[in-house]
């Protein structure tokens, strides 16, 4: 039997999201983790937490505990909060709910991949959204865009993956306020730019804003955050699997939300080194780097493939951007303890000297 011939013709056409074999790479830049681990007292508070969960039994499907952590973390009711395992399944869920037979799902390029691939994979069509030589966001453009073709949903990605930048909030405000459709702010490295329109909720009905715990300590964890008005958690609600966040990760999470102090601190040394990095960056001959607002910083260096693979064989991953149009030469590098990024520049330097 050819099981491609019972594959929807959606998925047949995707390709896969490609994650990079890290086995053999001693300096890890490619996936805008933290790279500190959790003070000794607090990975043990946490062992001792998670060894009184009780994994027989099913987890709280609403993580009322965790929800009443995070309402206070991100300055909205728990009532309007939906967690998913990673922002990933968010995405699908508000796809799910929104989307139409056929829809039509919006956002700028470039962006984040997983906006376009989870769309698809739910028999949606996308479209692209205009944006600017410096990555800004085209609107009058997108806004033309929107009113010929109708988007069901849109993303945008604020701070941008994987340009770094933030779009002009004003313009975001309006393409909210015009574009008849459910309009996703993605906030997934707010902790390292500080700009949410998490206090725009109620002025807009269509908002929706997600946020992770993945880049500031907890991306083993999965769990993403979406803050919404109460009519559009009550669809989305609809569409959510029961039991979608497991007591060991909302066990876990609690722990860490409890001793937040521990993770802004690391924030603000990731803060710190960004500049460090985009400075060293900037200092070498043939490196364009851009100004960035999250963990990450996407650069241009001529022959990008080349340098990525050179670095990978010396145990340096970053990660590789380079295709035609926009990202074309352009690698993005996460930021790391200033031992690895002072490794990575040195590397840089020497390969392209």
């Amino acid at each position: 039997m050819n099981i491609k011939l019972l594959v929807k013709k959606e998925v047949a056409s995707l390709k896969a999201y490609e994650v990079e074999d890290f086995s053999g790479i001693r300096v890890k830049l490619d996936a805008m983790e933290n790279p500190y681990t959790l003070p000794v007292e607090l990975r043990r508070e946490i062992a001792d937490a998670l060894s009184e969960v009780a994994i027989n039994r099913y987890p709280d499907p609403d993580a009322r505990a965790l929800k009443a952590l995070l309402s206070d973390y991100v300055g909205v009711p728990a009532s309007r909060l939906i967690l998913g395992n990673g922002s990933d399944e968010l995405i699908g869920m508000i796809i799910s709910a929104f989307g139409g037979s056929p829809g039509l799902i919006a956002y700028p390029a470039p962006t984040f991949s997983m906006y376009g691939i989870i769309a698809r994979s739910l028999g949606q069509d996308t479209m692209t959204l205009p944006t600017t030589d410096d990555f800004g966001l085209d609107f009058d453009g997108s806004l033309k865009a929107m009113m010929e073709m109708r988007p069901k949903v849109i993303f945008i990605a604020n701070p941008n993956n994987p340009t770094g930048n933030l779009f002009d909030s004003d313009k975001v405000r309006r393409l909210i306020a015009g574009s008849g459709a459910i309009v996703v702010v993605d906030e997934a490295y707010y902790s390292f730019s500080g700009e949410t329109f998490i206090g725009e909720l109620d002025e807009f009905p269509n908002l929706i804003v997600l946020r992770t715990l993945s880049k500031i300590g907890m991306a083993g964890l999965r769990l993403g955050i979406m803050a919404a008005g109460d009519a559009v958690i009550a669809e989305v609600n609809k569409v959510r699997l029961p039991y979608n966040i497991n007591s060991m990760s909302q066990r876990a999470a609690e722990v860490l939300l409890s001793h937040r102090s521990a993770v802004d601190a690391q924030v603000e040394m990731i803060v710190n080194e960004r500049e460090r990095l985009y400075n060293g960056l900037c200092a070498l001959d043939g490196v364009t780097a851009y100004p960035s607002k999250t963990n990450f910083i996407l650069f241009r260096v001529q022959g990008a493939a080349s340098i990525f693979e050179a670095l990978k064989k010396r145990g340096i991953l970053i990660r590789n951007m380079d295709s035609p149009g926009p990202l074309s030469d352009r690698l993005r590098v996460t930021v790391g303890t200033p031992e690895e990024d002072g490794e990575f520049l040195d590397v840089l330097k020497e390969l392209i000297g």
